[in-house]
């Protein structure tokens, strides 16, 4: 890849430009695999009619079926409405402009796949041009005009028009936000090197807007054509409280507003969540964070034309089911999805059925514990409302949505388990103040992916060490004593809870398991311990000088989303602030960097007065024991993993 600031102004255009492929074959199977949907888009001779509204080039927000915008609730609700326009919710989606580009992405460059790619700014609209690379002389494209974006949080997605009406293709290049950095799009997913994208013409309608707007209705027309429409762009008021026009067409009669506010009774024309049962306040988030399907292909047409027709408060989604591998109901269809899609689970779950992505927190939420009662849900931790309007608490809040009262503490767990907190040692067996002594860390550890990172996992559970053996799942007390065996964790956890300690190997008795997960693992382990070792946390439970040469070797990893996160994590530790290196390069220009990074830890980062341990297969002075590595690097588990946010 190769990224040039530029502020040239465009050249004459020409007629070249790439030509879009004419099969839809492959597209739908790319939504399946990498985007989270399973069933393409068929036809069903829908035609364009002549009340379309707004802009022809992309997918429009309009009324319908009793949806009111978020404008609609701002002068009765301002409050709530500000902390919701401040969320990132509020931004999943959004037209593009210089308001809401992430970036100022005027004059930005780069060659991907032998096609120069460039974007420039005319008035207050952006528009993507190409030309050959090895073509310096050729005229660009025809400008396209960028005309959505989504994400403004972690990693910022663009959407160009097509010929096709309000299809959507997405332009080659993504900009990842936290890190001021462009990357191709591909390679801000975990996915294997040798992935060939057929096509990204319909994707965002017929994948990305189920869940990135508020009600979508992707309107397949033929061919390559979408007569897409959405009630908002971005998630807003609607999603989660539901009946907009019955709420505001009830409460003009001022009296019963009155009435409403004098009085204890809630106003039944609303859904709050809070005031949900557990399910069904989490279904309320669920409807987007949860690995989903259609039940049948009669509910994927009429999702298709009609929207999801689920609102906040109903008991299940109408056309949907929520999948799991473990639980007993919907068998018929987990089958044929398994038939279907072989690798429709892996991707997705461990092999216990734990999800391991990010964006489908659902998933875990129904499988913890806690939500047997019937009150644990999302809002058990998270708030959509803060009472604070003070602008350094919303940003901070903004970030994971946690309450601010206690979010992120171990009070949200201590607010049902109160008999731990009177000496909460004497459960964790760790410092009161310590990680160790984190109801998250212990229970909710970083063990899932995505978005180029290591994120909690939202299905409440207790570490064993059987999880790791059986499934390959690193476990929350090895993701902390990155430097200790299995073997020292069965140990523990045998000592402090009386948990067997299973038949374990040699390797897993006498390496650490971060070294073997490292060496070892499929891509999706590298990538969730390579990340757990940026974690302060981590540093000082395990150490980080042993660290330096095993994030070397990932430097060449085969998989990009890989080495981004071993690039990050070596940069956070003392001496490799300035390394230089960029993750998308071909693998004959990260191989040296190999080399580079080791031999700079070793030459001027290593302390002489260091004794390394064979439990990080190294020699004392910090080398590699080499017959060591070179046999676990033999031992890798070279599976193709897709693992679709």
């Amino acid at each position: 890849m190769r990224v040039v600031p530029s502020r040239e102004p465009s050249s004459t255009v020409s007629s070249w430009r790439r030509r879009l492929p004419q099969t839809a074959a492959g597209w739908g199977g790319l939504a399946a695999v990498v985007w989270g949907v399973f069933v393409t888009a068929v036809a069903v001779g829908h035609q364009l009619t002549d009340d379309a509204i707004g802009p022809p080039n992309r997918p429009v927000a309009v009324d319908h079926a009793g949806y009111v915008s978020s404008d609609s609730c701002r002068s009765c609700h301002p409050g709530n409405y500000d902390s919701w326009h401040q969320s990132y919710h509020r931004r999943m989606t959004q037209v593009a402009s210089a308001d809401t580009v992430a970036t100022e992405i005027d004059g930005f460059e780069g060659e991907y796949e032998g096609i120069m790619h460039r974007i420039v700014k005319q008035e207050d609209r952006y528009f993507a041009l190409q030309r050959p690379a090895a073509d310096a002389g050729a005229g660009w494209s025809t400008p396209r005009e960028i005309v959505l974006l989504t994400g403004s949080h972690n990693l910022q997605m663009f959407w160009l028009e097509t010929a096709h009406g309000r299809t959507m293709e997405r332009f080659p290049f993504a900009y990842i936000i936290a890190d001021d950095q462009w990357a191709p799009a591909l390679d801000t997913f975990l996915l294997p090197p040798d992935f060939a994208e057929p096509t990204s013409v319909g994707e965002w309608n017929q994948a990305c807007m189920d869940c990135h707007t508020t009600f979508a209705r992707p309107r397949f027309v033929e061919g390559w054509e979408f007569d897409s429409r959405v009630a908002e762009f971005g998630i807003s008021c609607e999603s989660c409280h539901s009946n907009g026009a019955e709420h505001i067409a009830a409460n003009r009669n001022p009296l019963r507003r009155y009435a409403l506010h004098l009085g204890e009774t809630p106003d039944d024309t609303m859904v709050n969540p809070s005031e949900l049962d557990g399910p069904r306040s989490t279904l309320a988030c669920g409807q987007c964070h949860s690995v989903w399907g259609f039940r049948d292909m009669e509910s994927k047409l009429a999702w298709n034309q009609e929207g999801g027709q689920f609102r906040s408060g109903d008991d299940s989604m109408p056309y949907r089911w929520m999948v799991e591998p473990t639980l007993s109901q919907n068998e018929a269809a987990r089958a044929n999805l398994s038939t279907t899609n072989p690798h429709f689970f892996e991707n997705r779950f461990w092999g216990d059925g734990m999800v391991r992505v990010t964006g489908r927190e659902m998933n875990g939420i129904v499988m913890s514990p806690c939500y047997e009662g019937g009150n644990f849900s999302c809002i058990s931790c998270h708030e959509m409302h803060p009472e604070s309007r003070d602008p350094k608490v919303l940003t901070a809040w903004r970030n994971d949505q946690l309450r601010t009262d206690h979010g992120g503490t171990n009070q949200d767990c201590l607010q049902c388990h109160g008999e731990i907190a009177r000496d909460i040692s004497a459960h964790t067996f760790h410092a009161p103040e310590s990680a160790g002594s984190s109801c998250y860390d212990c229970h909710m550890p970083h063990s899932s992916y995505g978005l180029l990172r290591a994120v909690r996992s939202h299905q409440v559970s207790s570490p064993n060490v059987l999880e790791s053996v059986e499934h390959g799942r690193p476990n929350a007390c090895n993701l902390c004593h990155l430097d200790q065996p299995l073997g020292w964790t069965a140990a523990k956890l045998d000592e402090w809870y009386g948990q067997p300690v299973p038949e374990l190997d040699a390797d897993d008795r006498t390496i650490a398991a971060a070294v073997l997960w490292l060496l070892e693992g499929d891509a999706g382990q590298r990538a969730v311990v390579t990340w757990n070792m940026s974690r302060p946390e981590a540093q000082a439970a395990a150490g980080h000088d042993w660290m330096y040469p095993l994030l070397a070797i990932n430097l060449n990893d085969p998989y990009s989303a890989v080495r981004y996160i071993t690039a990050k994590t070596l940069r956070g530790l003392p001496g490799f602030a300035d390394f230089a290196y960029v993750y998308t390069t071909p693998e004959q220009e990260t191989r040296p960097a190999v080399t580079r990074a080791y031999e700079h830890w070793f030459n001027a980062v290593r302390s002489p007065d260091t004794i390394f341990t064979p439990r990080t297969i190294q020699q004392p002075n910090g080398l590699f024991i080499a017959t060591e590595q070179a046999r676990l690097m033999n031992n890798r588990d070279q599976r193709p993993i897709f693992l679709a946010e």
